[in-house]
């Protein structure tokens, strides 16, 4: 078996039936002390983000079923269990919620509900110590200028959908990665940088646009361009990238020179520790693992964790929606794709989008269309219906822009210093 269908076929390795078709979602988060200073992210005299997460590990209940990591700039990432229902995603969120507003109350920590580090830049943030990350940031630095600032100052949302079938894979892939734009803009959350607005500058998406292009952004931009070879492309694209690093046979990581393809063979006796490795050393908008992982959103505000979730969940999933969506991309030229990711950097919604249609008209299109999808999510899986996640959301953002807008224009209105503003009216402080 070639290696590109070894990877296919550990892409596909975890193919269920539609019945059991489960979700997944991660939320990231900053966090900082009452003074609004980020918290140290390695261990010192001050209370740190290592802390906080020996902390919250130490008070996870055994009926729990989440998870949570810690990100290189000290963004505590909590994980859902995969289930079939967002409802069951949002009852697990509100048992985290309630570790951490306790030990975030006893510690005195603050939290901001950004996708942006709002005031400190990257060297002001210490590299939480794993030799993984440290071989991230020594590439990244080499290959685009806004790496660091992805390591350290950014949080997000990710999505991960079971897939059915080569097929379903292939489908939601594509339609995922076309309308990531869309997605980049509706649920962008990152209002201020270094102490400053940002205008109208949709700031997460640019930064992962100059990290690396070797293994960033839209899967449009690395030739994935077919509906119907998705999976085959991206089993032979991602072979070709650069190694960031390899685990050797104590699980720690170590750098290596060659592709990931080359990583892959230097060790065929391990090959599939190495496959899995190789899939999560691509940073994709959309990215398969054994599971398609959708990554564009920002980290909404707090309450608003599940929109994202349910807005793809109500897209993807329902297969006469889908049907729809798919239409609709299929008509976009290359050049109004090409473009379309570019547009993205501006979160305007004047702008021109494909079939020059308005940005804001696109937006209401999807949103209308994902609500129809959580209607027939609600039929296909005998589910309480999930729109309530996302559509005061949506009905929010497409009439005041989005929360990135918002937030600077609340700004603006009290005439005051960002960092006032930040302490006053962001800065969550459990009382």
């Amino acid at each position: 078996m070639s290696l590109a269908k070894k990877m296919k076929s550990e892409i596909l390795s975890c193919i269920v039936p539609e019945n059991r078709r489960k979700i997944g979602l991660e939320v990231e988060g900053l966090y900082y002390d009452q003074s609004l200073t980020r918290l140290p992210v390695n261990p010192t005299t001050r209370y740190s983000a290592t802390n906080l997460f020996n902390d919250i590990q130490k008070d996870i209940l055994k009926d729990f079923l989440f998870s949570y990591s810690l990100e290189p700039g000290g963004q505590l990432e909590w994980a859902s269990a995969p289930v079939v229902s967002l409802w069951d995603i949002q009852k697990q969120f509100k048992q985290h919620l309630s570790l951490e507003n306790n030990i975030c109350k006893k510690n005195r920590v603050g939290r901001l509900y950004f996708s942006l580090e709002p005031l400190c830049t990257p060297d002001q943030i210490d590299l939480i110590k794993l030799n993984k990350y440290q071989l991230m940031h020594d590439l990244f630095t080499k290959t685009g200028r806004l790496g660091p600032w992805m390591m350290r100052n950014t949080t997000s949302v990710q999505l991960n959908i079971d897939y059915t079938s080569e097929q379903d894979a292939n489908e939601m892939t594509f339609l995922a990665d076309s309308i990531q734009p869309f997605y980049s803009i509706l649920f962008s959350n990152s209002p201020f940088k270094r102490g400053l607005p940002v205008g109208t500058a949709n700031m997460r998406w640019k930064i992962w646009g100059d990290t690396d292009p070797d293994r960033c952004g839209s899967l449009f931009e690395h030739g994935m361009i077919s509906p119907d070879h998705m999976v085959d492309d991206y089993a032979s694209w991602i072979l070709n990238v650069k190694t960031i690093f390899k685990y050797n046979q104590n699980g720690n990581a170590e750098p290596f020179v060659g592709t990931l393809g080359d990583m892959v063979q230097s060790d065929p006796t391990s090959a599939k520790r190495h496959l899995l490795s190789s899939l999560h050393q691509s940073f994709t908008h959309v990215r398969f693992k054994t599971v398609l992982e959708v990554r564009a959103s920002d980290r909404p505000p707090k309450g608003m964790e599940m929109a994202p979730a349910a807005f793809f969940a109500g897209l993807l999933t329902g297969p006469k929606t889908r049907a729809i969506a798919l239409e609709a991309v299929s008509r976009w030229s290359t050049e109004e794709q090409k473009k379309l990711i570019s547009t993205a950097n501006n979160l305007s919604f004047d702008q021109l989008g494909p079939e020059n249609k308005p940005i804001g008209d696109w937006l209401e299109f999807w949103s209308q269309l994902a609500l129809d999808g959580l209607n027939e999510r609600e039929k296909l899986y005998g589910l309480k219906n999930e729109r309530p996640m996302v559509q005061s959301f949506l009905e929010n953002v497409l009439a005041l822009g989005p929360k990135t807008t918002q937030i600077q224009n609340e700004f603006k209105k009290t005439g005051g210093s960002i960092n006032n503003f930040l302490r006053d009216c962001c800065l969550d402080i459990t009382p």
